[in-house]
């Protein structure tokens, strides 16, 4: 069987895989003529008249993009977000004629503090009033008509590089950030603003004395369930921790960001860890990850002695059960690898029956 065709359960690169993400956005740009022009995931260019009738290259604004795209990433057990922005580029052929464009799509990121995503949409939203977030960056970079199968080996090179203090970081992100409730309807301006990490240069941007300043000329905007949720839904795999591990919760915690960063020998360690301190528990997640890790690692065997213990947990709570039913479908992938596909589809058969609907592609596709 062709490796491609080869069911996988659901995991964590290096870097994570895209945990949020943003394609819809209008820009925003106020013209020498005094109006303001608009275009979709794109910001104008301030000229009116060639607006009017732009060359390829100023088509594509001021800035643009496809999608904007968050993921994870651990760089010495601290925890980073790591921002893809996608856009439309090009070349001319024969620049100086401006003839013979050639369009391509190029990515621009940056890995920042994952502490500062909490910030860019509090929980107590301030509505109506302009604020700016400064993203702490890492490092970042921009490669141009990118070859998609390369993303995550170009990001973890120049994170390694800036480890190793072979690449300096001059780059800073500042993001601003309006959500606005008016008649009724509620929608979010950001502003992606690039500034360099020496603080002064950034310190404008950031004084809230000049935050409404800040979308005087260009902005975007989008609606605010779609921005809340490609806030959220990355900011809910920030997991809070405090110093080193040194219990139960700690190991377990700090093994989850190993397996979701792609460390799986060393969430296993952390996992086993913490059943050291609690061998008794009735935590079915801790069997799950390390289930789902031992997988990635290729150890089958003990993969589903870990999935049967999980399986043996059954939770009383509706979020509980709604992660427990996976070990029957992860359990199955396993057997699958034990050439077990007897034992696979009964799995993928009791966790589709029980509630897991992406079991059925399984189903379909080996089961028949």
């Amino acid at each position: 069987m062709a490796q491609k065709d080869a069911p996988a359960e659901v995991s964590f690169s290096t870097i994570s895989k895209v945990q949020s993400y943003l394609e819809e956005a209008e820009g925003w740009a106020l013209q020498d003529n005094g109006k303001w022009a608009s275009a979709k995931n794109r910001i104008p260019h301030s000229d009116y008249k060639t607006n009017k009738n732009p060359s390829p290259r100023r088509k594509l604004g001021r800035e643009n993009f496809n999608i904007l795209e968050l993921r994870k990433v651990l760089i010495f057990d601290v925890q980073y977000n790591v921002l893809l922005i996608k856009y439309q580029d090009g070349d001319y052929e024969f620049p100086i004629l401006q003839e013979g464009w050639k369009p391509f799509e190029s990515l621009e990121y940056f890995v920042f503090a994952a502490e500062s995503l909490s910030d860019v949409l509090p929980n107590d939203i301030p509505f109506n009033k302009a604020y700016a977030v400064n993203m702490k960056v890492f490092c970042q970079g921009i490669v141009r008509d990118y070859d998609p199968k390369r993303v995550d080996d170009i990001v973890v090179g120049k994170i390694q590089a800036t480890e190793r203090k072979t690449n300096i970081n001059a780059a800073n992100l500042v993001l601003a950030v309006m959500p606005v409730k008016e008649d009724g309807y509620e929608f979010v301006k950001f502003k992606i603003i690039r500034s360099y990490s020496k603080k002064t240069l950034s310190s404008w941007y950031l004084d809230p004395r000049n935050a409404d300043k800040l979308f005087d000329v260009t902005y975007y905007s989008t609606k605010y369930h779609q921005f809340k949720k490609f806030i959220r839904d990355s900011e809910v795999f920030n997991i809070p921790t405090s110093g080193g591990p040194n219990d139960f919760q700690s190991y377990f915690k700090w093994g989850v960001l190993k397996y979701q960063a792609g460390n799986f020998d060393g969430a296993i360690n952390d996992f086993n860890t913490a059943l050291g301190y609690n061998s008794d528990t009735a935590f079915s997640l801790i069997y799950s990850y390390r289930g789902i890790s031992r997988t990635k690692m290729g150890n089958y065997s003990d993969a589903i002695e870990d999935f049967d213990k999980a399986i043996d947990i059954r939770p009383s709570d509706i979020m509980g059960y709604s992660n427990w039913i996976k070990n029957y479908f992860n359990r199955g992938v396993s057997r699958f690898y034990t050439n077990d596909l007897k034992g696979a589809c009964e799995d993928w058969n009791k966790s589709f029956d029980l509630g897991f609907g992406g079991a059925l592609e399984y189903l379909e596709r080996f089961c028949k």
